[in-house]
């Protein structure tokens, strides 16, 4: 049985689908201005964020498990600055990153206060770790009711920015049972949980409000 939790089944679809939600896996993190030589993108998926770093950064390697993805990546964002590697965030073993970005993907972890401290292991002194992560204060995994509910009545908003087509394709995509599978595999924090966490591994943190997430930014110590 496929595991629900992968995005190696529908990784062409989900790449679309990113690619209509405008600015949502890199504005943030492009928005803290950071420059540097070296950027991890830990769970690229297929590149988005990946060649926004690009940007801004000499070097940045972009690291995920899904290999469908990470081909989408390769075929689609390849930059000469950019290196892209199927492998398990856990496996990085760099170390001296200017910058270490993970977008909504550490509540797939199967440990998630091990991956961010791996995370934290492998940023330079004065570099800096940004996390983005979906937080969910009623339900630790909605009931697929609280997704569907807004994209029904978001349809015709989506409409207007995208066209029918694509806000066609949107719709269809939320209703698919491969993407229902993988957000009941899904397991959030708290808005609560995910700070108490996040100061106890990076004590000092500073973060913001998403609505569907909480972002998180921490210098490490000279």
């Amino acid at each position: 049985m496929a595991d629900p939790a992968s995005f190696d089944r529908f990784a062409e679809d989900y790449d679309r689908f990113v690619s209509l939600q405008p600015g949502e896996h890199a504005e943030w993190v492009a928005g803290l201005g950071l420059r540097g030589e070296r950027a991890l993108d830990a769970g690229c998926g297929s590149g988005h964020a990946a060649v926004r770093l690009a940007e801004r950064f000499e070097r940045v390697v972009g690291v995920d498990l899904s290999e469908p993805m990470i081909g989408i990546a390769r075929r689609k964002r390849a930059r000469p600055n950019v290196e892209y590697r199927v492998a398990d965030v856990f496996e990085v073993e760099d170390r001296g990153f200017d910058l270490v970005y993970s977008h909504t993907m550490m509540h797939h972890l199967p440990d998630y206060r091990a991956g961010l401290e791996h995370l934290k292991s492998l940023v330079r002194p004065g570099g800096t770790v940004a996390v983005v992560d979906n937080v969910s204060d009623r339900y630790p995994t909605p009931p697929r009711a609280v997704y569907l509910v807004g994209v029904w009545l978001g349809f015709p908003r989506q409409i207007a920015r995208h066209g029918w087509r694509d806000a066609w394709f949107e719709f269809r995509f939320w209703h698919s049972k491969p993407w229902l599978d993988h957000l009941a595999s899904d397991r959030y924090l708290s808005r609560r949980q995910f700070r108490e966490l996040y100061d106890d591994v990076f004590p000092g943190a500073r973060y913001t409000d998403l609505g569907f997430a909480l972002a998180m930014r921490w210098t490490c110590a000279g």
